[in-house]
């Protein structure tokens, strides 16, 4: 199925829901919606997934630290929804075998770790094989022979999940786009009109002036409820509700995350930060580790949010108090941040910041929602509740599928898979067979469209160069920029390097490579000229590299000595 990005269409139907926002809560939001049979519509400013739900830790996971803090409700929830998303998402959430070292100094001891362990495991975990396990000295060192054995007292082996946190993101966008859903990338909301008259409950907000950014015209939308999950930029909209008071609901921290070489092989490693009680995850990522992250408060603008080179020696510093080999600002390969917007918590420090979602409600404004907080493991619960209230708050005589939780057994697109082992292996073989492309390029492509392979690489047939990879050493193929254009809503090249692809998490320092041949791509799918192919790359290059450049130039000039350059 297409998804057509047509703002145009907004105009044309009054909407039981509007949801501002295409991150991750937003978009689960409208799924869960729209497979309700509401009329809905999502508007992004920018593309989707592209603040915080493509800045994450990649993981789908209980926050194991949460126990610490009593979050209870919040631990099970994530814990159960990660057991959920395992059945309705199979290829975008595999779980991953994470290490606990516990040295001299942290400040947990081997019988706090098998508690809090075990209360894991009660609120949700995949079967028996899932559960944790207490490991001596020797036997996590066999496991991870990189750490360093001087202060180790014992381990712990236990499991979450990880995902591609834009990939999740924007499948839930096209699930609810095939249900009907009306949804826009680069529409920003200008303006909301108030009822002239108010009702029995309060003012209410009847329509909204909406700016289509590739074009700059500009449409009014008319809705019954509307939802705010801008993340970051939610006070910024809640300003422009009439009456606003300039009151905050979401604070605002900063997380820093870095790639580098692999050095726990298939595992993750969870592990203290002394003094305190910050904590360090580091996941296998594509062949290499991505490890995070900060937690330090943001005032700054939200577009603007990047890594810093001290937050990058931060996290080499934390890691690097259990490792054998210390790494140096040299080896690391690719740096991003994101914002995380928790829910106000007066006193408590970045850390303690609750993680729990709140929905606010301002009195200005009774059907119109905020969300505050979220995590990418509880979108979908956050969406189900969401939806819920909103359709008590419309109330009236509705249809019976308005009150069902449809989203708990229904697959993402590509995810009606029994056994994924089974299916991957199957699967990349007739890849293989029908494009004659490599096995490893094929496993990948399976992995990420689940049963769509077949659509991604369609356009092979007609035009056998769609097979060619990118640049030198990429598994990405031509024929998934046409399938983004196409069925994605891609509409600039960063859209698929830094989001439906995620090539740039995968090998930043290789990107250079694969943007003339991506920008190709997209300026003979969307007919642009010779000059704005060119001014494409330059955006993109100008737009992309300079935080990857303030924390690992060492790496990015030697790769580029070798990279095909791209037009400055």
């Amino acid at each position: 199925m297409k998804i057509n990005r047509n703002t145009a269409a907004f105009r044309e139907t009054t909407f039981d829901l509007v949801v501002f926002g295409g991150g991750i809560n937003g978009a689960a939001t409208a799924r869960e919606a729209a497979l309700r049979g509401l009329k809905v519509a999502l508007v992004e400013a920018e593309d989707f997934a592209s603040g915080t739900s493509s800045r994450s830790s990649k993981l789908i996971h209980g926050g194991l630290r949460y126990l610490d803090q009593f979050e209870f409700h919040l631990v099970r929830e994530a814990r159960q929804e990660r057991r959920l998303l395992l059945k309705l998402a199979p290829h975008l959430a595999w779980p991953v075998p994470f290490l606990l070292p516990i040295y001299r100094g942290d400040p947990y001891s081997p019988l706090k770790v098998r508690l809090g362990l075990s209360i894991y495991d009660v609120l949700g975990n995949l079967g028996a094989a899932d559960r944790h396990q207490m490991l001596s000295r020797d036997e996590i060192l066999q496991r991870v022979p990189a750490l360093k054995p001087q202060g180790l007292r014992a381990g712990a082996l236990y499991h979450d999940s990880e995902t591609d946190d834009a990939r999740l993101t924007i499948e839930n966008v096209l699930d609810a786009a095939a249900h009907g859903a009306a949804v826009a990338n680069y529409a920003r909301i200008r303006a909301l009109t108030p009822s002239p008259r108010k009702g029995s409950r309060g003012p209410r907000i009847i329509g909204a002036e909406m700016e289509d950014r590739l074009n700059g015209q500009r449409h009014r939308i008319s809705s019954r409820f509307w939802v705010n999950a801008t993340g970051p930029w939610v006070d910024q909209v809640r300003a422009l509700l009439p009456g606003y008071d300039g009151s905050k609901s979401v604070r605002l921290t900063k997380g820093t995350h870095i790639i580098i070489p692999s050095v726990a092989g298939d595992f993750a490693i969870f592990a203290a930060i002394p003094p305190g009680d910050r904590i360090f995850v580091m996941v296998p990522w594509h062949g290499q580790a991505l490890l995070g992250t900060t937690d330090t408060d943001f005032a700054g603008d939200p577009s603007q949010v990047g890594p810093d080179r001290a937050e990058v020696e931060y996290l080499l510093d934390a890691v690097n108090r259990i490792l054998r080999r210390p790494l140096q600002i040299s080896d690391v390969v690719g740096a991003f941040a994101g914002l995380r917007a928790l829910a106000t918590e007066p006193g408590a420090s970045p850390s303690e910041n609750t993680r729990e979602y709140r929905f606010h409600q301002d009195p200005w404004a009774q059907n119109f929602i905020s969300i505050c907080g979220g995590k990418l493991t509880t979108a979908r619960s956050l969406g189900e509740k969401l939806v819920d209230q909103v359709v008590a708050s419309i109330g009236g005589t509705m249809p019976e599928s308005w009150t069902s939780h449809p989203t708990r057994k229904s697959p993402l697109p590509g995810a009606h898979i029994d056994n994924l082992e089974a299916y991957l292996k199957e699967a990349s073989a007739d890849v293989v067979r029908m494009f004659n492309i490599p096995q490893t390029a094929a496993e990948r492509i399976v992995k990420t469209y689940g049963t769509r392979w077949g659509r991604v690489l369609e356009p092979i047939l007609a035009d056998r160069n769609l097979a060619n990879p990118l640049s030198t050493d990429s598994t990405f193929l031509g024929a998934e920029v046409v399938h983004a254009i196409q069925r994605e809503m891609a509409v600039k090249i960063e859209d698929f390097l830094l989001r439906r692809s995620g090539l740039n998490w995968y090998a930043p320092y290789e990107l250079r490579e694969a943007v003339p041949a991506t920008a190709q791509i997209f300026a003979k799918q969307l007919g642009w000229s010779a000059e704005e192919r060119e001014s494409a790359i330059r955006n993109f290059v100008s737009s992309a590299y300079p935080a990857l450049r303030r924390v690992a130039e060492p790496r990015l000039n030697a790769n580029e000595q070798t990279a095909g350059r791209v037009p400055e």
